[in-house]
């Protein structure tokens, strides 16, 4: 009788451990819920992020101007008017944002060659220069290259053994070809004031009636033009 009770308590002692034991609750996963279909389609994939600004084209500097006019000058064999055919040929080959980079820096030394010094060289170059003469003069000017500028800059009288005068040089085709290149490029008009440069020049303006005056400060000019 006592082994029979011994048991009984054994068993039951036995299935209220089993009770408790499967009553505990289960640890907690880590584990993340799946996303929903509509959530994972919202992650885009690597390959379809922004390009970055390494992607994008380098600008236009003036070194590069000043490559492009003198070989589109060699090019054109000192031809003015052939070399802003081959300017605007060119440009218009290159992005948009370029060929604004590229007028922006003739704007920039159309106005660094604004000064009396250098309309005072057109004028005894030509016996005469009118506004338009001179913006022709610079234009053609820029057309010769980066040296023959600079050089200008410092002293017009140096143009004496380079220039040549409007009708041999073709002044007047020495244009401004950007805004037509890029629309030839883009379809669209040009973005960037074109205008010419107003105002007075920089520099002590001359005596147009003091012409011997005049003369005297480019000798080198005058010899050869007058």
């Amino acid at each position: 009788m006592r082994l029979i009770n011994g048991l009984l308590v054994v068993a039951v002692a036995a299935l209220v451990v089993g009770y408790l034991l499967g009553s505990r609750p289960q640890a907690a996963t880590t584990t993340a819920p799946p996303q929903k279909a509509s959530e994972l389609s919202q992650i885009a994939p690597a390959s379809e992020a922004p390009e970055t600004s390494a992607g994008t084209r380098a600008r236009f500097d003036e070194r590069a101007f000043w490559d492009l006019v003198s070989q589109t000058r060699a090019d054109a064999g000192s031809d003015t008017g052939r070399q802003s055919e081959l300017l605007e040929e060119r440009l218009s080959r290159l992005p948009a944002r370029q060929i604004v980079d590229f007028q922006r820096i003739r704007r920039r030394l159309d106005e660094g060659a604004y000064t009396w010094d250098l309309w005072g060289a057109a004028y005894v170059i030509e016996d005469g220069c009118s506004d338009d003469c001179f913006r022709d003069f610079r234009s053609y000017l820029i057309s010769l290259g980066r040296d023959t500028y600079e050089a200008a800059l410092r002293d017009p009288d140096s143009l004496a053994p380079v220039v040549q005068d409007a009708e041999e040089g073709d002044w007047e085709n020495a244009d401004e070809v950007a805004p037509d290149a890029y629309a030839s490029a883009t379809g669209h008009d040009f973005p960037v004031d074109d205008t010419d440069v107003s105002g007075d020049p920089r520099g002590e303006p001359w005596d147009d009636e003091a012409v011997e005056a005049l003369v005297e400060r480019y000798p080198g000019l005058a010899a050869r033009f007058r």
